[in-house]
């Protein structure tokens, strides 16, 4: 399900509000803001949307299905100089509007409320859209091996290990996976338990995550459909027991998933993972996205030093040498 993040501020004039004190239902409307094929826009009541209503200032989220079928909107509304702030979570399955109570409209004309400073009124609105994709979000990944490979992993035979995931195991090749990892020959090369027992319990990845390691360890010449999920569990993998080359092949891929939707998770894993070209990716997005106002998702859960290298290099000018 895709997650489109949106973010939006409408600054009205006070006398364009003040007309509309004494209304029935009259209202005004921003432009209409279109995100990744998602139309939306504000309308504000200051005295109301109908009798029920009468006397309050309403807010409204207006979309636009377009050719989608449903949008669940996951977002909140603030007048950030009120202290005022409400988390709203809408399903969309019409063209309709959601609307919130922001306060009375004897409030909304008050200074001292502060809904109003400076003769300017300023309502800020963020958060995500979801919404059914019409096309799979899992793409497929071939992984061409060869006909030994497949051999060596669809066959028992002089298999010398087991990994352990759960209620499952895995036999495998201390040979293959020694000379692949330099951790699993550390463990294979010492007196640890999992040498001497010729098995290793796995309890900080899924059975997924393992067997399809594996399966790309060995070469296997086969198919994936990995969600970005399952592509960052894999890259951790791939960090935590030293596979060098499988791990870039999993940051290029992710590299080709950065979007203002995932961005933030994905650098901050690459932060965990030491994933320096995808953090490197990553940065080079976001600074993209604040230099456009583009919204991006989860971004109070980016890494604050990272927040804070954006904002510094964003105050650099940039000059490019042209080749000679």
């Amino acid at each position: 399900m895709p997650h489109v993040p949106f973010a939006f501020q409408w600054i009205i004039p006070e006398n364009q509000l003040l007309r509309l004190k004494d209304s029935v239902d009259g209202s005004l409307h921003c432009y209409p803001v279109c995100v990744s094929g998602v139309e939306y826009y504000l309308q504000i009541f200051p005295n109301g949307n109908n009798d029920e209503h009468r006397g309050r200032a309403w807010a409204f989220l207006q979309l636009k299905l377009g050719k989608l079928k449903k949008i669940e909107a996951d977002y909140v509304v603030a007048v950030e100089s009120a202290n005022y702030t409400r988390k709203i979570n809408k399903i969309y399955d019409k063209p309709q509007g959601c609307g919130n109570f922001c306060c009375s409209t004897e409030d909304l004309f008050n200074l001292e409320k502060k809904f109003i400073v400076d003769g300017k009124f300023a309502i800020k609105i963020y958060g995500v859209f979801k919404y059914e994709d019409t096309v799979s979000a899992l793409a497929e990944q071939r992984w061409n091996g060869g006909e030994v490979c497949d051999k060596l992993w669809k066959t028992d035979d002089h298999k010398d290990f087991t990994i352990v995931v759960g209620k499952n195991e895995i036999k495998v090749h201390k040979l293959i996976l020694g000379t692949s990892s330099a951790v699993f020959s550390a463990m294979f090369n010492s007196n640890m338990k999992e040498s001497m027992e010729n098995k290793v319990v796995i309890t900080d990845f899924s059975f997924k995550t393992v067997e399809t390691a594996m399966k790309i360890i060995y070469n296997c010449n086969c198919v994936t459909t990995l969600t970005m999920d399952d592509s960052m569990s894999l890259l951790q993998f791939f960090d935590k027991y030293d596979l060098p080359s499988l791990k870039g092949k999993f940051e290029e891929l992710l590299i080709g998933q950065i979007t203002s939707s995932t961005v933030c998770r994905l650098i901050n894993h690459s932060i965990l993972t030491n994933a320096l070209k995808l953090k490197e990716n990553c940065m080079t997005f976001l600074m993209g996205c604040f230099t456009t106002k583009t919204p991006i998702a989860a971004i109070d859960d980016l890494d604050k030093d990272v927040v804070f290298k954006v904002f510094k290099d964003s105050l650099f000018l940039t000059v490019v040498q042209p080749e000679q």
